[in-house]
């Protein structure tokens, strides 16, 4: 044993002195057993890397290790371009030093500035020789999980290097890890057990390019990294009951309801019980209906609802108790649903009339049913079971991740609703990117006042702070300013998702105290001026932060966060005026609206097109207008912006015809057409409707007529509430405006750019 242990000494010793002296020959063998000891290691794109010339790999920089992932994944011999502040920690000094022969270092004291254009003309030389270098273009390490700017230092190089490719590289999985500064002080967290990391490289790109083009392709290189992570995710209902199960949750609160007027608390034990008795129930009733509709306010009964019909494998339909019935009868009829969980408190204040053959089921009825042995017994399976066992009492394994998690409805250009189906990939990776930008920690308190029909509430507001494993709190009335300000004061939360609409509300009514424990507020939706940020602000003293997304996106594209300052290093996050920077695992290019096929470059503006593991499977029984918005994987916002050298999104337009009145969208085109069938027009135009922005609700709707139509215009506007139409669809008549004309097109369709102009200036008379 002795002589055993001796020779294995023996040969780890000359192992490590035959590295040190010959690292060219035996680093990246044992590079490579390492990285796949450590992680569980990807490599994608390896054939875009050119085997001769010289080749420049631009990547991102998250972790102190990225230098060894990526040259173990090259298929060839490459130099690392490394700042000379990694040289001055002792720990990195020494990994450094079995690479020496590898890296070009940048010295970065401040007494020898020169030194740095040396060192991009000994970078320009390698490449002109014919080597692959590695640049962390960024010049840090990322702080959290966007990246930083690319510095200019990378055209300079391609400048005296005009012969060189460059390659773009994503390294993906490393955020928050043992040697990343992300989430925490580098080799100060507990290191996770053997995640799983992804290198990728893109097309080669020419050397003529801007430091900030290169910057968005290495986020689409990690965007496409993100949609084959997305294969290994855990499904949601999995994930809720694998929290439920972990003993130091079990007594937790999980939800806290204020919806009835008394609060209400269920712990992660109750709460996982309550869905299994609701489930219980309306697999009683259901059959093989796929879809289950829910016709409930945002609360306990909601949340309950929803996480039943998740468990019992069916998509949940949360329908919009604020919109006209015609456009609940379509969601109905659209979905086929057959069953639809209600309240009858609710019904007293909010009606349903439903069509022939669709069932009615009370969550009061479903109580009554629920025996104290059957709360028991499920209570008992959480606290006994493991919750990989746990899942497989629901048959929760066999769930595929692109099973329909969701129907969400929202209307099209004809005003038809639209059901967007969201599968467990899209709601799923969605969530895990959002809960890992915004940093959702185990401590945190989510205030959900969003309804559950809107995307934005189901997913955040819903499904991220129980895959988070925090508290949810919940109200449904987001306009109650006094009651949303005394439970955020009460329940001490940290984290409000709201819409600038609310905000106004909140300063109108609320005290100066009720908001300060909230450390992030977002709000979305809609526009949110900084004129408000800052009054907000200054009133209760956190500043709200715009994020943007949309429904057929699960719905979270990207979001502003504070800013993170650790010493001297600030790491910009909140660039006001914008809708912030991608969320993990997301990419946004801008388009030109004639070539949807082609980038335009970073700064110019065009049409927004977003890929990710979030882009919904396709809108339900419309594969043509599926085709039409998803191309590619990118799908088509119809938002006019650009993107700046930080991937901050800036929104300047709206290339579809919707307006956004107070966080609904509202198609111009529908209400255009319900007024000229009032009108009886037979093909004639006479009025059009356009929609100019609003400082208090972001838009509202302007109507330019003609005088042939100005003695029946009032009785026109009210004949459209008679329709059922919604209020919000409803122009005031102090936004009417009598024109000489319609402005049009040489080929005779209505010019909507002038439209929009026309209207603008005769509203700010």
């Amino acid at each position: 044993m002795t002589l055993i242990l001796l020779t294995l000494a023996g040969l780890l010793v000359t192992t490590a002195a035959a590295t040190w002296l010959m690292p060219s020959l035996l680093l990246r063998p044992i590079g490579w057993v390492l990285c796949r000891l450590l992680y569980r290691y990807r490599v994608v794109g390896q054939e875009q890397i050119p085997l001769q010339g010289g080749v420049l790999l631009v990547a991102n920089h998250v972790s102190y290790i990225d230098w060894l992932l990526l040259g173990v994944a090259c298929p060839r011999p490459v130099q690392f371009v490394l700042w000379g502040r990694y040289y001055r920690r002792p720990l990195l000094r020494w990994l450094l030093s079995w690479g020496r022969h590898h890296t070009i270092r940048i010295d970065d004291e401040v007494q020898r500035p020169h030194t740095v254009e040396a060192c991009l003309q000994q970078i320009a030389a390698a490449l002109r020789s014919g080597q692959a270098v590695v640049l962390f273009a960024e010049g840090k390490l990322t702080r959290c999980v966007a990246m930083r700017r690319f510095g200019r230092g990378l055209e300079r190089v391609l400048r005296l290097a005009p012969e060189a490719v460059v390659v773009p590289a994503g390294i993906y999985g490393l955020w928050g890890s043992w040697w990343a500064p992300s989430g925490g002080r580098a080799f100060g967290k507990l290191p996770r057990w053997r995640p799983r990391v992804w290198i990728g490289f893109g097309s080669p790109l020419p050397p003529t390019l801007s430091a900030a083009d290169y910057r968005q392709a290495v986020q689409e290189v990690l965007c496409e990294l993100a949609i084959r992570d997305s294969d290994y995710l855990l499904a949601l209902p999995r994930v809720f009951v694998r929290q439920a199960a972990r003993f130091r949750l079990l007594g937790q609160p999980c939800i806290i309801d204020h919806a009835s007027g008394s609060r209400r608390v269920l712990s992660w034990g109750k709460t996982y019980a309550a869905a299994c008795c609701v489930a219980d129930y309306l697999r009683s009733r259901l059959g093989s209906d796929p879809h289950v509709g829910v016709w409930l306010p945002t609360g306990l009964g909601s949340a309950l609802a929803n996480l039943a019909i998740a468990l019992l494998h069916r998509a949940a339909v949360n329908l919009n108790y604020t919109a006209g019935a015609a456009a609940v009868h379509s969601a109905i009829r659209q979905a086929d649903l057959r069953l639809i969980v209600t309240a009858r408190r609710f019904l007293e204040r909010c009606p349903l009339s439903i069509p022939e053959g669709v069932a009615l089921v009370t969550l009061e009825e479903i109580l009554d049913s629920v025996t104290p042995r059957q709360r028991l017994r499920h209570f008992l399976a959480a606290l006994l079971l493991p919750g990989w066992l746990l899942e497989r009492r629901h048959r929760l394994h066999r769930l595929r991740l692109d099973d329909v998690l969701t129907i969400v409805f929202s209307s099209g250009s004809t005003g038809e609703p639209k059901g967007v189906i969201l599968t467990h990939r899209n709601v799923g990776s969605n969530v895990f990117a959002a809960i890992q930008t915004i940093e959702i920690q185990r401590q945190d308190r989510l205030c959900g006042v969003l309804p559950f029909f809107h995307s934005f509430g189901y997913t955040v507001c819903l499904w991220a702070p129980l895959a988070a494993g925090c508290r949810a709190i919940y109200y449904p009335d987001p306009r109650a300013a006094q009651e949303v300000g005394a439970i955020v004061r009460q329940e001490q939360a940290t984290i409000l998702l709201s819409t600038a609409t609310f905000l106004r509300f909140y300063l109108r009514r609320c005290g100066p105290d009720d908001f300060r424990s909230i450390r992030i507020l977002i709000c979305g939706a809609e526009k949110l001026p900084v004129a408000l940020q800052k009054e907000f602000e200054d009133k209760f003293g956190v500043r709200p932060l715009e994020g943007y997304g949309c429904t057929e996106l699960s719905p979270v594209v990207s979001t502003n966060l504070h800013d993170l300052i650790v010493g001297d290093d600030v790491q910009v996050r909140n660039r006001p005026g914008t809708v912030g920077q991608p969320i993990v695992g997301v990419a946004v290019r801008a388009c030109a609206v004639e070539l949807p096929h082609r980038p335009l470059p970073v700064g110019s503006e065009g049409v927004l097109w977003v890929k990710g593991p979030n882009v919904m499977a396709g809108y339900l029984h419309q594969p043509a207008k599926t085709a039409e918005v998803i191309q590619n994987g990118w799908y088509c916002t119809g938002d006019i912006g650009c993107l700046d050298a930080d991937g901050f999104i800036r929104i300047t337009g709206r290339l579809s015809r919707f307006a956004k009145i107070g966080g609904e969208m509202v198609p111009l085109e529908r209400l255009d057409e319900e007024l000229h069938e009032i009108l009886e027009a037979r093909g004639e135009r006479y009025l059009a409707v356009a929609a100019i922005p609003d400082a208090r609700r972001g838009e509202r709707l302007v109507v330019l007529y003609l005088a042939s139509i100005a003695d029946r215009l009032e009785a026109t506007l009210s004949a459209l509430a008679q329709r059922g139409l919604p209020p919000l669809w409803i122009p005031d008549r102090r936004d009417c405006f009598l024109v000489d004309s319609m402005p049009v097109l040489g080929s005779g369709k209505l010019d909507l750019k002038r439209l929009s102009e026309v209207a603008q200036e005769l509203a700010n008379r």
